[in-house]
């Protein structure tokens, strides 16, 4: 466990991305005070007849209700096409990671609301604006999505081009509709971008630490066992616990 814990300490994007977020959360505390409140300001025009559209179909985009079952059905077709865990232990690892750093960071310095009109953090309100969940969704969960595609080759490299290109849309659709909306300031959304990436960077780590292991062969169809995994390997394999 101090093997794991040391190799995602070490990662160097993670610390970067540890880096930035914590660069962030300062900025927003007070020095990008202006920018928060000239967007969160600046006039909304078609207000009235776009709002409610924005609101139940595009701000949805990057939501747990819609992104959650993208990543729940590639990890399921994954998991059973190569008889492996991995897909959903991942899936699970990530969010629930993510979940827990955005949630804690809410909860640390709520921020107050935009429609407040005031960015200031520590607020009697009990707001919980910082940092963006949405923006931390459109990243982490369409990232691992985007991930394991790349892991088990199953797209060439031109739709990975694409479908990259599409997370970044995904992100910048709605960190606008967001801010549009006032139900997100700037920093935000830059901050909860950040804060799923750093959590997607720690959950590629992760796979890529421990091995295939368990996670492949504890498989129904197999007739495998979650704690006999390399003696079922073995015995299928033909190796000396088949003896």
């Amino acid at each position: 466990m101090s093997e794991i814990a040391w190799g995602l300490a070490s990662d160097k994007t993670a610390i970067m991305l540890a880096v930035a977020l914590l660069t962030m959360t300062v900025l927003a505390a007070g020095p990008l005070h202006p920018i928060d409140n000239f967007v969160n300001t600046y006039p909304r025009p078609l207000w009235d007849e776009i709002r409610v559209f924005l609101i139940l179909w595009l701000d949805t985009v990057a939501s747990r209700f819609v992104a959650l079952p993208v990543l729940g059905v590639t990890a399921l077709h994954f998991a059973y096409y190569h008889r492996s865990w991995r897909p959903v232990i991942l899936g699970v690892v990530g969010v629930f990671g993510m979940v827990c750093l955005v949630a804690s960071m809410k909860l640390l310095f709520s921020r107050s609301h935009p429609r407040t009109y005031d960015p200031s953090f520590f607020s009697d309100l009990g707001s919980v604006s910082f940092p963006s969940g949405h923006g931390a969704n459109a990243i982490l969960i369409y990232g691992l999505v985007l991930f394991m595609i790349i892991r088990y080759k199953a797209a060439r490299p031109h739709v990975v081009q694409r479908l990259a290109l599409c997370i970044v849309g995904i992100a910048l659709l709605q960190s606008a509709v967001s801010v549009y909306l006032h139900f997100h300031w700037f920093t935000d959304l830059a901050t909860g971008m950040i804060a799923g990436g750093l959590a997607l960077r720690l959950t590629i780590r992760l796979d890529r630490m421990i091995p295939e292991g368990r996670t492949r062969f504890w498989w129904p169809w197999l007739g495998g066992s979650f704690w006999g995994g390399r003696e079922q390997q073995q015995v299928h394999s033909g190796g000396p616990a088949a003896h």
